[in-house]
C-alpha cells in the first residue's frame, strides 16, 4: 500500500498540474497514486499539428524529466478526436510562406525537434504510446522512438514523406527494426496509410484493441505495473534493449539525406503545392493525408 505521504504528494501534484497546464498543449495527469506513472495528453486541435509550440512544450517536459526522480513511466496519448499527432507544420520549412510562424528560426525548431526524438529514445524513463487516431509523419516518428505502442480502433499510421520528396527521418531506422526491411520498403516507398489491425499484425504497434476503453485500461494497467518495479531495473532493462537499436550515427546520416532532399527545387515546389492543396493542413485534408498528397501531387 502506498504511504499517506505518497498519496498526499500525488494529490498536490495533480492539482498543480491541472492548474499549470490549463492553457498548454500538453496536459499532464497521474495514472497511479504516487504519479510514478504519468500521462501526457496532446491537445492541439483540430489535428494535433506538430507545430512550434508543441515541439517547444515537449522539449521542456523531456528536459525536466532528467532531474525528475519520481517518474518511471510516461504514457503519451491525445484528446483530439481522430488524431494522435499529425505531421510537422510544413510552414516551418518554408519561412516565406503566408502561414509561416513569424520570427521563427526554422533551423532551430528542427534542431529541437530532433533533440526531442533523441530524448525519447535515450531517456531512462519508459515511454508508452496510446494511439486512437491518426499518426502521420511527425506523430509517427515520435511513436517509433518510444518503448511501446498500443492502438485503438480508430488508429492509423503512415509516413507521407516519400510523396513530398523526403524521408521519414526520425522513424525510418526504428521501423525497419520493428517490421523488417521488406515491409518498411513497402509502406515507406508507397506512403501508405496503415490501419490499427494491420499495424499490430506486422509489429508497427505492440497490439490493437477493439475500443478506446479497452485500450485505456490495458495501457493504464501496464504503466502502473511497470511503475511498481525498482527504477534501477527499469533503467538497466531499457539500456540493454537500446543497445539493439539503430545508432546515433545512423540518424545523423538520415538527417543529411533529409537535408539534401529538402534542398532540391522539386521538394520546395511540392511543399508549397501541398500547403495550397491542403488549405494549410486543414482537418478535412489531414483525415486522409497520405492518400490526398498522392492524388493531389501526382
Amino acid at each position: 500500500m502506498p504511504s499517506l505521504r505518497a498519496i498526499f504528494f500525488a494529490l498536490i501534484l495533480n492539482a498543480l498540474l491541472g492548474f499549470s497546464t490549463a492553457a498548454k498543449l500538453l496536459k499532464q495527469s497521474c495514472i497511479n497514486r504516487d504519479c510514478s506513472a504519468t500521462r501526457i495528453t496532446l491537445s492541439n486541435p483540430p489535428i494535433n499539428l506538430w507545430g512550434v509550440d508543441v515541439i517547444s512544450e515537449l522539449n521542456t517536459f523531456l528536459v525536466a524529466l532528467q532531474t525528475d526522480n519520481n517518474t518511471k513511466v510516461v504514457v503519451v496519448s491525445s484528446d483530439v478526436p481522430g488524431f494522435f499527432g499529425a505531421q510537422i507544420d510544413l510552414n516551418i520549412l518554408v519561412p516565406a510562406a503566408p502561414g509561416a510562424p513569424p520570427g521563427v528560426d526554422g533551423t532551430a525548431v528542427l534542431d529541437q525537434y530532433y533533440d526531442n526524438l533523441n530524448r525519447l529514445l535515450n531517456s531512462s524513463v519508459i515511454f508508452i504510446g496510446e494511439i486512437n487516431g491518426r499518426a502521420w509523419g511527425a506523430g509517427d516518428e515520435h511513436l517509433l522512438r518510444m518503448d511501446m505502442r498500443f492502438a485503438g480502433p480508430d488508429a492509423q499510421f503512415g509516413a507521407p514523406e516519400a510523396a513530398i520528396g523526403l524521408i521519414h527521418v526520425g522513424g525510418m531506422q526504428q521501423l525497419v527494426r520493428l517490421i523488417g526491411p521488406g515491409l518498411a520498403s513497402e509502406y515507406m516507398l508507397s506512403a501508405a496509410q496503415v490501419s490499427a489491425e494491420e499495424a499490430a499484425r506486422i509489429g508497427w504497434v505492440n497490439s490493437a484493441y477493439p475500443s478506446a476503453k479497452a485500450l485505456r485500461e490495458h495501457v493504464d494497467n501496464l504503466a502502473s505495473r511497470i511503475a511498481l518495479f525498482h527504477v534501477e531495473v527499469l533503467h538497466a532493462t531499457k539500456d540493454s534493449i537500446a543497445e539493439q537499436a539503430p545508432s546515433a550515427q545512423m540518424l545523423r546520416r538520415d538527417l543529411t539525406r533529409f537535408d539534401d532532399l529538402a534542398a532540391l527545387p522539386l521538394v520546395s515546389k511540392n511543399v508549397a503545392r501541398f500547403l495550397t492543396l491542403s488549405s494549410n493542413q486543414s482537418e478535412q485534408w489531414e483525415l486522409n493525408n497520405n492518400d490526398n498528397i498522392v492524388r493531389g501531387l501526382y
